[in-house]
């Protein structure tokens, strides 16, 4: 939890905290991402960041997309 409050910018540490417990449903991973970032699912800056958080195991999508799931520690 430690490594998650250090995070910045604070929208990261939304996202990833919102992922925790439940994980965020894709229509709230979408709204966070426009509501931070103002940036649309589609576009390639929202790919490059979930596939980076994806990349370094601290967020992980359902096999079907549909819920993303923060894995810290």
């Amino acid at each position: 939890m430690s490594a998650l409050v250090a995070l910045e910018p604070a929208g990261l540490r939304r996202l990833l905290k919102g992922g925790l417990r439940r994980g965020l449903h894709r229509d709230e991973l979408e709204a966070l991402l426009q509501d931070e970032w103002q940036l649309s699912w589609d576009s390639p800056e929202a790919r490059a960041l979930l596939q980076a958080l994806c990349d370094r195991s601290w967020l992980q999508a359902s096999p079907d997309g549909m819920l993303w799931k923060t894995r810290l520690g």
